[in-house]
C-alpha cells in the first residue's frame, strides 16, 4: 500500500509539473504575441504620425504657394498696371492728377500688404479683422453678419487662417461667380464657431470646376485648425461655404 501510494503520488507531482508547464509555455507564448502585437501597433502609430507629417509639410507648401501666386496677381494686375498706366501718361496731366494717381497705388499697396499681413492677431477679434477685409472690397456688396462672445478664446494661428479661407472665398466669387451680391455670417458660441460665406452668382456642377475654385487651399487650412467645411452649389443657384469647428473649452 504504501508503494502504491507513492506511485499515485508520483503521478499527481508529474501531472502538476506537466500542468504548470503547459500554463508557462501559454503565458510564454501570450506575451510574446502581445509584445508583437504592440511593436506592431508602434510601428502602425509611427508611420501614420510621419504620414501626417508629410501631409502637414506638403499642405503648408501648397498654402505658401498660393500666398504667392496671390501677391503676384496683385502686384501684376492691379499695381504695376496702375503704376505702367502713371508712367504712359505723366505727358499732359496735371501735378494734382499725377498725385491723385500714386496716392491710390500707394493705397493699393497698403491695403496689399495689410492682406499679406494682418494687424497684431493677439490684439484684435475675428469679426473685427474680417470685417476690416471686407471693407476693402470695392464692385460687389458684402453682407457681414456676426454674433456671440466666445471669439477671445481663439487662437492667432485660427484667426489667420480663418481670415486666409475668407480671402480666399471672396477671392472666387469676384473672380468667377458672377454674383451681385454676397453674404457672410459668423457666429461664435461657447463650444462652437459657424462661418457661412454665400453668393447668389452663376454656380457650377461640382465634378467640373471643384477643384479649381481655390479648394484644396481651403481644405489644407481648414485640416490645419481641425474644422470641417460642407460646399453646396448648383448651376445658376450660386455658392454656399459652411465651415464649422470646435472651440477648445477654458
Amino acid at each position: 500500500m504504501p508503494y502504491r501510494e507513492d506511485q499515485n503520488l508520483a503521478v499527481v507531482v508529474w501531472i502538476w509539473i506537466g500542468f504548470l508547464f503547459l500554463m508557462t509555455l501559454f503565458i510564454t507564448v501570450l506575451t510574446a504575441t502581445y509584445l508583437k502585437g504592440i511593436k506592431k501597433n508602434k510601428k502602425k502609430i509611427m508611420q501614420m504620425v510621419r504620414n501626417a507629417q508629410a501631409e502637414c509639410l506638403k499642405n503648408t507648401l501648397y498654402i505658401q504657394e498660393k500666398d504667392r501666386e496671390r501677391l503676384s496677381e496683385e502686384l501684376h494686375d492691379n499695381i504695376i498696371s496702375r503704376l505702367n498706366l502713371i508712367r504712359l501718361n505723366t505727358e499732359g496731366k496735371s501735378v494734382n492728377d499725377l498725385s491723385r494717381d500714386i496716392r491710390v497705388s500707394m493705397q493699393l499697396i497698403r491695403e496689399l500688404s495689410h492682406n499679406l499681413t494682418p494687424p497684431d492677431l493677439d490684439e484684435i477679434e475675428l469679426p473685427d479683422l474680417i470685417a476690416d477685409y471686407l471693407e476693402q472690397i470695392e464692385g460687389i456688396p458684402v453682407i457681414f453678419h456676426h454674433s456671440g462672445t466666445g471669439g477671445k478664446r481663439i487662437s492667432s494661428s485660427v484667426k489667420l487662417n480663418l481670415f486666409r479661407i475668407v480671402q480666399e472665398l471672396i477671392s472666387n466669387v469676384l473672380k468667377h461667380a458672377q454674383a451681385t451680391k454676397v453674404d457672410i455670417s459668423l457666429r461664435i458660441s461657447s463650444r462652437y464657431l459657424v462661418l457661412t460665406v454665400k453668393d447668389n452668382g452663376c454656380g457650377f456642377e461640382t465634378g467640373n470646376k471643384y477643384g479649381g475654385i481655390g479648394l484644396r487651399n481651403i481644405k489644407s487650412r481648414t485640416q490645419q485648425i481641425n474644422a470641417v467645411y460642407k460646399l453646396k452649389t448648383k448651376p445658376g443657384k450660386g455658392v454656399q461655404w459652411l465651415l464649422l469647428m470646435t472651440l477648445k473649452s477654458n
